[in-house]
């Protein structure tokens, strides 16, 4: 039998969710040397050289070359990137950035698009009754952000709308006390562009690591542009004079850019600081084509900071699904590690119209790559009758959409369960993300539903995530209304009970009522949660003790609000 451990770490999945520093995106067909090279141990893989990531093929997706992204120099500002912005006096970099992200995929995807609204981005994710008051990212106007938000922004349909639906000047007017805005029209805009997918990459402080080198420039190549955060000085006179700028000291970051390109050709006596090997990346930042060059820099591929907090949105397009359905209105900011190779997450939705729903697509959070998963669909609530509709393996961490290999007509109650393995590679190790309330965070505030997002090891066996952890799972469903009077169902469910079929699993009663943020003291001995006589039992009051240990181990840094 297993034994199982169980902590949910306070981890903002947004900029900092992974921890491996050599991460990569699987953007093409692996190689088997680089297969090979997956499969030593990491004391080996520090010995032997990263070989060629990619199959050498006749055709590729990838921009020029077969293997465009080992090219010297490569910029997306000629055809994927839209102008130099200036955000002016606000502290909306973080804003700027991470929408440049989004306009980048577009036109990679031969999609036109103007700018994408800053100040809805701004207003919507700032706590003055935008969105109800106990739910909120607890950030005022006008007092930076981080990555993450823009991820919540997207996936719930909030936005992004059109710049001209909401011009930046309502920002620099608000800013100025020259203008006031509507509550309403600024909640009721419609979201614009659907976003599927959304990278995330963290290289431990430190310069960047070749595969963090690798994978951003793969993803540039294939998506487009990527949001970065940096330690900025708009007064340092170097960058002023000139298109150079690094910072080589111990600052954490404090501005966030837009990376659009590279060259491995730029040397170490370039930049104002000292480097120990040539190559930058090429960036566009948001304060006009008056600084730099033309508002755009270079930094060094030593910096500091320029890796450890990257995020892209990618496979977008225009075609907004009619319903979204989610608990996680925050996005995902803690990630449950299991030492279980299997665990199950779950919600249960609500149908919301009278007219069908067929599912365009499930998103749901993941905190690293390689991690196997399955998909299923349950009429009626159920979460011990239920059907597999996509499976697959997470290539990276951030959020991940599938569409369903059938078409699946949604009943008034229904779940969606996730089933999450870990491969062969891995030491049997699950990061489960998922939304949950910390006592130590100040960027999340929200009441968790009960009753409605579970957690299991063996799909059987569920545990009330919003009862016991004041958590919700990080599951979303999209659906599309059809015109069909009848509604088909994707399978006879005859077989599923009228109503869920759930056994909630209590945790110790000494520990009866713990959220995420208490203070409890740790069990002596793991607790083997397959023996029949306990059950899960033991096995939950693990985690709600060791959650404890977890939360208060936050590493204050990592937390980021970008306002310069």
């Amino acid at each position: 039998m297993k034994k199982i451990i169980v902590i949910l770490t306070a981890i903002f999945l947004g900029v900092s969710t992974v921890r491996a520093a050599d991460i990569n995106l699987e953007l093409c067909e692996y190689s088997d040397e680089y297969l090979a090279w997956l499969n030593l141990s990491e004391e080996e893989k520090e010995k032997t050289p990263m070989p060629t990531m990619c199959k050498q093929e006749s055709e590729s997706s990838l921009i020029g070359s077969t293997n465009s992204y080992s090219m010297e120099k490569f910029t997306l500002q000629d055809e994927y990137v839209l102008g130099v912005r200036n955000q002016g006096t606000s502290n909306d970099c973080w804003a700027f950035s991470t929408l440049a992200s989004i306009e980048s995929n577009l036109l990679k995807n031969k999609i036109a698009t103007d700018y994408l609204s800053v100040a809805h981005l701004e207003l919507m994710t700032q706590k003055s009754l935008y969105t109800p008051s106990y739910l909120t990212f607890n950030r005022n106007f006008n007092e930076g952000g981080k990555l993450e938000y823009t991820a919540a922004y997207v996936l719930n349909y909030w936005g992004p709308i059109k710049e001209s639906e909401l011009p930046y000047t309502t920002i620099t007017n608000l800013l100025k006390g020259s203008t006031t805005i509507n509550q309403v029209d600024v909640i009721n805009k419609t979201a614009t562009v659907d976003v599927d997918d959304i990278f995330y990459l963290n290289n431990p402080q430190g310069s960047c690591s070749e595969s963090s080198i690798s994978t951003i420039k793969q993803y540039l190549t294939n998506h487009g542009a990527l949001a970065a955060s940096i330690y900025f000085n708009l007064k340092d006179t170097n960058y002023i004079k000139n298109a150079y700028y690094y910072y080589n000291g111990n600052n954490i970051s404090n501005h966030a850019v837009t990376i659009v390109g590279w060259d491995d050709t730029v040397s170490v006596e370039s930049f104002s600081k000292n480097a120990t090997r040539k190559g930058a990346w090429i960036v566009k930042n948001s304060y006009g084509t008056n600084v730099g060059d033309n508002g755009y820099f270079y930094v060094s591929y030593d910096d500091i900071n320029i890796c450890t907090n990257i995020v892209g949105f990618y496979n977008t397009d225009l075609d907004v699904s009619d319903e979204v359905y989610y608990y996680d209105d925050l996005g995902t900011n803690v990630t449950l590690t299991s030492k279980s190779d299997t665990n199950y997450i779950a919600n249960i939705f609500t149908k919301k119209n009278s007219s069908s729903e067929k599912i365009d697509k499930v998103t749901f959070a993941t905190s690293n790559q390689g991690i196997k998963y399955t998909v299923y669909y349950a009429s009626n609530a159920s979460l011990n009758n239920y059907e597999q509709i996509a499976s697959g393996t997470t290539s990276h961490a951030g959020y991940m959409s599938i569409i369903p290999n059938q078409d699946i007509y949604v009943t008034d109650k229904f779940s969606i369960i996730i089933k999450l393995e870990t491969n062969e590679d891995m030491s049997a190790n699950i990061p489960v993300a998922m939304q949950g309330l910390l006592a130590s965070s100040p960027y999340h505030s929200f009441e968790a539903t009960s009753g409605v997002s579970y957690i299991s090891t063996n799909g059987e066996n569920w545990t009330d995530l919003g009862e016991k952890l004041h958590a919700q799972a990080s599951v979303r469903v999209y659906t599309s209304i059809e015109k069909s009077e009848t509604t088909p169902e994707v399978d006879d469910t005859s077989k599923i009970n009228d109503t869920a079929s759930i056994e909630l699993i209590n945790p110790n009663e000494d520990y009866e009522g713990v959220v995420l943020g208490d203070t409890v003291p740790t069990p002596d001995n793991e607790v083997d949660v397959e023996n029949p006589d306990t059950g899960m039992v033991s096995g939950i009051s693990i985690i709600i003790v060791l959650v404890i240990i977890g939360t208060i181990i936050i590493v204050k840094k990592k937390n980021k609000i970008f306002k310069i």
